[in-house]
């Protein structure tokens, strides 16, 4: 199964690595991911998933529990493979205080801490069309857009809420 044919409503968990994987790297993640998702489990019942890696950084694994749902320990199994694959890279997938953003049109995304960010927002850096990757999306469907998997504009993700 791809991406791609998960159905929306499947589960969905976002890792974004805290540098660009280089290609080599990305297609040795994607080998291992698929790997670790032809063999996932929970309490023995195989598990339908997928992902894949978007953007030069960002890992996606999307869960169809329609058959079979995660459970704690399946999680941590999930967990315990992106700390292996985090030791092996050299990549941090647990800073959740990174923004990845990109003009519209523009293949080439930037990342900056949140902070930076904010300040690129406040010095008008940052417009309510600069695209954003919203990792907040808990499901396949909420992360699928017109823009490509997790993107929105400023103005339609969570940053705009907090801006007010």
């Amino acid at each position: 199964m791809t991406f791609d044919a998960l159905p929306g409503n499947a589960r969905l968990w976002v890792h974004v690595a805290d540098r660009t994987l280089d290609r080599s790297e990305q297609e040795q993640l994607e080998r291992d991911l698929a790997e670790f998702l032809r063999d996932w489990s929970a309490h023995g019942n195989a598990l339908v998933a997928a992902g894949g890696v978007f953007y030069d950084r960002v890992l996606v694994v999307g869960l169809d529990e329609a058959a079979a749902g995660a459970t704690g320990c399946s999680i941590d199994k999930l967990i315990a493979f992106m700390r292996v694959q985090g030791a092996a890279l050299g990549v941090d997938w647990f800073d959740r205080h990174q923004v990845m953003w990109r003009e519209p049109g523009s293949a080439a995304w930037n990342a900056a801490r949140t902070a930076e960010f904010w300040a690129m927002r406040k010095a008008g850096v940052v417009s309510g069309s600069t695209e954003v990757l919203d990792p907040l999306a808990a499901s396949v469907g909420e992360a699928r857009s017109e823009r490509g998997v997790l993107v929105r504009t400023f103005d339609e993700s969570w940053h705009a809420e907090m801006w007010k």
